[in-house]
């Protein structure tokens, strides 16, 4: 659980999204029965604190694993393979685009499909795009700027797609039972008084308010378009970390004095 909520992409691309699901109802829950019943709130406590949350975060990542799939089918291909695409115009610029392939072949020492290449082998263009941002990636995995905040952006807008139908339960249910606090909605009999949504209570208000906020969200905004759109900045900004890559020549020269020297190497350290 500690090593949950310290780390900074767990807590943010696969703790959040499913506290966002959970949390029309749980306002209700504190506020309405939190004060009434102590033991309540302490069992709720002990739930989180014996992996409720990680449980949590667990189908959350299992979700939109699962939804990963259906979108690359849907793009064909990660936005990092679909933005060194020739034939792609959305994603990158054409500039940045030959500025990219430039260095590329000039840090890494892998050869880019020029355009007639990747139309003759699409399969084949695709397969070098797939393994340029896989070795960016093992070059940059340290890297805790810009870069990692944007992979923080993909998993958790991905996540929160995943986790859409169960949010829009959820904000449903959390809005049903705030009218019901409210007591504007009444089940016996059933009838709706919207005269008591001019004074519902702290408690009604904010459940409300938090539901009918989240429902627009799902709706509105969490969706796939959002979600590729934040993969192409991902994409983006890995390139971006190319500038700061020393030449190949440069990074085997430095592998060999490690393997020469590796107690000055721990030294350095």
């Amino acid at each position: 659980m500690i090593d949950l909520l310290k780390d900074p992409y767990e807590r943010k691309a696969r703790l959040f999204p499913g506290l966002m699901v959970a949390l029309p109802l749980l306002v209700p829950l504190v506020c309405v029965y939190g004060p009434r019943h102590p033991v309540l709130t302490a069992v709720v406590a002990v739930l989180g604190g014996c992996g409720a949350l990680y449980t949590l975060a667990s189908v959350t990542r299992g979700r939109g694993k699962q939804l990963q799939k259906s979108l690359l089918a849907e793009w064909g291909g990660l936005p990092t393979t679909i933005a060194l695409r020739h034939c792609e115009t959305s994603a990158l610029d054409g500039v940045s685009k030959q500025r990219y392939h430039a260095m590329i072949g000039t840090k890494l020492q892998i050869a880019m499909p020029t355009a007639q290449e990747e139309r003759a082998d699409p399969a084949r263009a695709d397969d070098v795009y797939n393994g340029v941002a896989k070795r960016l990636r093992e070059l940059t995995r340290n890297n805790k700027g810009l870069l990692f905040k944007e992979n923080i952006a993909y998993g958790f807008h991905r996540n929160m797609l995943a986790m859409k139908p169960v949010g829009i339960v959820t904000s449903l249910m959390g809005l049903a039972y705030g009218l019901i606090i409210a007591k504007a909605l009444q089940l016996s009999p059933l009838q709706f008084a919207p005269i008591h949504l001019a004074d519902p209570g702290l408690a009604a208000t904010l459940t409300l308010l938090v539901s009918v906020a989240l429902l627009a969200a799902w709706l509105l905004y969490f969706n796939r378009k959002a979600v590729l759109h934040i993969g192409f900045s991902y994409a983006e900004q890995l390139f971006e970390c190319l500038t700061a890559l020393p030449d190949v020549s440069v990074r085997k020269r430095a592998a060999k004095a490690v393997s020469v020297h590796p107690q000055a190497a721990e030294l350095d350290k």
